[in-house]
């Protein structure tokens, strides 16, 4: 008898636990193919207003490439409204922590993989709100010991979405108001950013020239910048950062203010030079550039200190709810 009442208890438990999901592990479930490493169950779980799922993997969507990741935590804000007719949740706020890129091949290539690799850290938090038609990216940031990190936040306008869920279509239409950009490169260009942008142009060609012309456009565009535009330590900021690329190794810090805003379809490759003129006229910059070495230590105490500040701000704005 006492072991058919907790039988049910059990039964009850779970039941309770899959009703009750929170907003946050209903959208994984049902809107994004997340698998797991191994087994058949996905480990998912509500806690403190969040969902974390452990040990899992998403296709990439091309090839075999697989993303595994260690853990992943979306917070429930900004989900509990959504729903199909939407393509683009209201917020979000995201974490995962080890992340390796596998083929999904071989378990015995995949191990190796995984041995060999440094796993890398991903973060995203962005708000969209309708009635000012106002999409802040309060942060998207990639981080590694072996890629060290970077950082993105940025204010958008999207006057087409004015008092409506925004769709992925609308984002064509966006216009950019700010940006804040900090890069502690260490091998991030050239391992993902620089690979990808041989990838767009012919494989068959030798794509330094069109690399370096690219280059000398850019020197040249900060070399005429205005001081109303740019002073003279951010222009020299600028071009000690290009002067590396390919393969810089300092850390970049990047603040500019557009007005009026940029529209983002014209941010595209191949912007002519009276486009670049109309787009430099209303910009304000700052930059700077340190090429010192940081050490490992200050690396490591900052990246803790940084996520425990951020646990603490969560703490306190649910408290305050």
């Amino acid at each position: 008898m006492k072991k058919k009442i907790a039988l049910m208890l059990g039964s009850a438990m779970v039941l309770a636990s899959s009703v009750q999901a929170g907003p946050a592990c209903e959208y994984l479930r049902n809107y994004v193919a997340l698998q797991p490493q191994s087994g058949d169950e996905l480990q998912m779980q509500d806690e403190d207003g969040a969902c974390r799922v452990q040990n899992g993997q998403w296709s990439a969507g091309f090839s075999s490439m697989l993303l595994a990741f260690d853990e992943l935590v979306l917070r429930d804000e900004g989900l509990a409204s959504y729903s199909e007719q939407q393509e683009i949740p209201d917020s979000m706020d995201l974490r995962i922590s080890g992340i390796y890129v596998l083929t999904g091949l071989l378990p015995g290539q995949d191990y190796i993989m995984r041995l060999q690799a440094k796993p890398m850290d991903f973060s995203l938090a962005y708000e969209w709100d309708s009635a000012s038609a106002q999409l802040s990216l309060e942060q998207a940031r990639l981080r590694s010991q072996h890629l060290r990190e970077v950082r993105v936040q940025a204010q958008f306008g999207v006057e087409s979405a004015v008092g409506r869920a925004l769709g992925a279509d609308d984002l064509e239409q966006a216009e950019l108001k700010s940006l804040n950009l900090y890069l502690d490169n260490q091998n991030l260009i050239q391992s993902m950013v620089m690979p990808a942008v041989v990838l767009s142009m012919s494989m068959h060609e030798d794509p330094r020239p069109a690399i370096e012309k690219a280059l000398l456009a850019a020197r040249s565009a900060v070399q005429l910048m205005p001081d109303s535009v740019a002073d003279r330590d951010s222009r020299d900021a600028l071009l000690a950062f290009i002067a590396q690329l390919p393969a810089p190794h300092g850390r970049l810090s990047l603040e500019m203010n557009m007005d009026p805003s940029w529209p983002v379809v014209r941010l595209e490759p191949g912007v002519s030079v009276d486009q670049a003129r109309k787009l430099l006229a209303g910009l304000s910059l700052q930059a700077r550039f340190d090429t010192g070495q940081v050490p490992a230590a200050y690396v490591w105490l900052r990246d803790h200190l940084r996520y425990g500040l951020h646990l603490f701000s969560l703490g306190r704005a649910e408290a305050s709810n």
